[in-house]
C-alpha cells in the first residue's frame, strides 16, 4: 500500500512539475511576443514618420525581442535620402534619428525632379527652390558647392533661382524669394544669404532687389 501511495505521490508531483513548466513556457512565450509599443522617430522632414516606419520593416508593430538594432538601420540606409540613421531600443519602445542628406534645389519645376548634395533626383515635393532654366555644364560643380553653403532654413525661404550672368561676373546668380523679395549673389558669396533674417530687420517691410553680388545695398522696387 505504502509504494502504490509514493507512486500516486510521485505521479501527481511529475504531473504538477510539467504543468509548471508548460506555464513558465507559455508565459516566456507570451513575453518574449510582446508587441513594440511605440516608435519615436526624430531628424525627419523629407520623409514622413509612416514612411520611415514601413522602410524600417515596423509597420505592423512586431515583437520587440525579434527587432534588432542593426537590421532596421541596415533597412533605412538604403533609402536615398538618408546619409546616417541611428536606431536605440527602449522600454518596449524603439527611436529611430535619421540624418537626411540636403535637398538643393528643384531642377524642373514641371517633373519636380529634386537635386540633393550628391545629385540624386526623385520626384518627391521638397521645401526648396526651384532652378529656373539651367546652369552651363562647366559652372554645374561650383554652383552645387555654393548652394550647398546656404542653410535649409534659407533654402526653404526661396522660391526660385536661376544663373543671370552679366558683363562684370559669369558666376551672378538671381534668387527670387517668398516674401517677394529678389537677391543677386555671386557663386564665392552665396553664404551671404545666410543672414538674410538678420538683413531683413534692417530694411523693414518694403520690398525690393538685395544686392549681395556687390556693394551689399537694397534698392526697393
Amino acid at each position: 500500500m505504502q509504494k502504490k501511495r509514493k507512486r500516486k505521490l510521485r505521479k501527481k508531483r511529475l504531473f504538477l512539475l510539467l504543468l509548471i513548466l508548460v506555464a513558465i513556457s507559455f508565459a516566456c512565450v507570451k513575453f518574449i511576443d510582446v508587441p513594440i509599443r511605440s516608435i519615436i522617430i526624430k531628424g525627419n522632414d523629407i520623409l514622413t514618420d509612416n514612411e520611415i516606419i514601413k522602410e524600417s520593416g515596423l509597420e505592423d508593430y512586431p515583437s520587440y525581442f525579434g527587432v534588432f538594432s542593426i537590421m532596421v538601420k541596415n533597412k533605412l540606409k538604403k533609402n536615398k535620402y538618408i546619409s546616417n540613421v541611428k536606431v536605440s531600443k527602449g522600454l518596449l519602445n524603439v527611436k529611430i534619428t535619421v540624418t537626411e542628406k540636403k535637398v538643393l534645389y528643384i531642377e524642373n519645376e514641371t517633373n519636380q525632379k529634386v537635386t540633393l548634395t550628391d545629385k540624386i533626383k526623385d520626384d518627391k515635393v521638397i521645401c526648396a527652390p526651384y532652378l529656373m532654366g539651367s546652369v552651363p555644364l562647366k559652372k554645374q560643380a561650383r554652383f552645387l558647392k555654393a548652394m550647398n553653403k546656404i542653410d535649409k532654413d534659407i533654402l526653404c525661404q526661396m522660391s526660385q533661382i536661376k544663373y543671370d550672368p552679366n558683363e562684370i561676373d559669369s558666376d551672378r546668380y538671381l534668387v527670387y524669394m517668398n516674401d517677394g523679395n529678389s537677391v543677386y549673389l555671386t557663386v564665392n558669396k552665396f553664404n551671404k544669404i545666410n543672414k538674410y533674417n538678420t538683413i531683413l530687420e534692417n530694411i523693414g517691410k518694403q520690398n525690393g532687389i538685395l544686392y549681395l553680388d556687390y556693394g551689399d545695398y537694397f534698392q526697393a522696387y
